[in-house]
């Protein structure tokens, strides 16, 4: 299964599983008392685009809380996003996956 099928049809927790058994150190945890979105995205995106480096081929994906400034973050990194081939996904409270979607397109 691609990324984006697991996500499109499974949980969080398949997608972490999935992320853990394919690529080594895809996962940043954001802590749940972090109070700095921005820092966790930012970590987030560092480390995507070291995967992107190493794995110039393969699907890179951010995996984010389904939080408005999350989603903010990612619309204003989109072209950056878009530019690396790296994708974004919502995870929402009750484990489902959204992909993001540019409002652009």
């Amino acid at each position: 299964m691609t990324l984006t099928e697991i996500a499109t049809s499974g949980t969080a927790a398949r997608v972490r599983a999935a992320l853990e058994r394919q690529l080594d150190g895809a996962l940043v945890e954001v802590p749940e008392d972090d109070d700095s979105p921005r820092r966790a995205f930012s970590e987030a995106l560092r480390r995507a685009l070291m995967l992107r480096q190493k794995h110039p081929f393969d699907v890179v994906a951010l995996g984010l809380p389904d939080l408005l400034r999350y989603r903010d973050l990612v619309a204003g990194s989109e072209v950056t996003l878009r530019a690396t081939n790296i994708e974004a996904y919502f995870i929402r409270t009750d484990g489902s996956v959204e992909q993001y979607q540019s409002e652009t397109r």
